[in-house]
């Protein structure tokens, strides 16, 4: 995608998408379902006049609580900005000043001849053809649009699955998980988390430092679980001795099952 195209952001749709095709003569129209998973070509907007589309397309917007609008930007095969790509910028710039909802642009490169070519395989007469091509290839960039989104998603509830493991929370038994912890001197120390463990419905953090000497024997480390304001997990110091001993207790009794099983 070029500069003038933002990705899809990686949030769960809240409301049908719709997409457009902007030709010269016709305005080719797609609208998702409501799980922004699927596309489906609508009867295309004639366009008389710039005016009298706009006021169409917002119509299909609040008749069908659209959230979003994504138009087609036809680049040429080298990114770059052509006549009718920035006749259709003009097209999206003044809409994204009336339109109710986020008005974006997509890559449509080849996407009216991908819809001339489904419609000849389905043995769609010339004549008719004409009428649905536009909304065909609507339906082709908001496709587009949907499943580059949904690639998003997936991507990004992964990262944060991942985020979450840093803490000991289904981490492969094969992975070490490393975190870095500042002393009160300001120095970085990293540490490997070993286990996780629940003591008394508490939570707690079993690390050990992986910058000791080797002939040194390096003392656990142990943190309690908790969530800040946002509800992250982080890891806070334990003040209390008695605390302290009766988690060190508790692992040392855990170490000593699994080393008797």
């Amino acid at each position: 995608m070029s500069e003038k195209e933002p990705g899809p952001p990686a949030t769960r749709p809240t409301g049908r998408i719709m997409g457009l095709d902007v030709g010269d003569k016709w305005i080719g129209v797609a609208i998702s379902d409501e799980t922004g998973l699927l596309a489906s070509a609508r009867d295309p907007i004639q366009r008389v006049s710039d005016r009298a589309a706009w006021e169409q397309i917002i119509q299909i917007v609040n008749a069908l609580n659209v959230s979003e609008i994504v138009v087609g930007l036809p680049l040429n095969l080298n990114s770059s900005l052509g006549a009718q790509a920035e006749k259709t910028l003009r097209f999206v710039n003044r809409l994204r000043v009336r339109a109710p909802c986020p008005v974006a642009t997509w890559d449509e490169r080849l996407t009216t001849r991908e819809a001339e070519r489904i419609l000849i395989e389905q043995d769609v007469r010339r004549n008719r053809r004409r009428r649905l091509v536009d909304g065909v290839a609507a339906a082709l960039i908001l496709q587009g649009y949907l499943d580059h989104r949904l690639t998003a998603i997936r991507r990004e509830e992964t990262q944060m699955a991942d985020d979450k493991e840093i803490l000991g929370h289904g981490i492969p038994e094969d992975e070490d998980e490393i975190i870095t912890l500042t002393d009160e001197d300001g120095q970085e120390h990293e540490f490997v988390v070993v286990d996780v463990i629940e003591v008394d419905r508490g939570e707690y953090a079993i690390l050990l430092p992986i910058d000791t000497d080797e002939s040194e024997e390096a003392d656990a480390i142990i943190l309690r679980l908790e969530k800040d304001a946002d509800g992250d997990d982080v890891l806070v110091d334990i003040e209390s001795e008695e605390e302290w001993e009766r988690v060190a207790a508790a692992y040392e009794q855990l170490l000593d099952d699994e080393i008797e099983e």
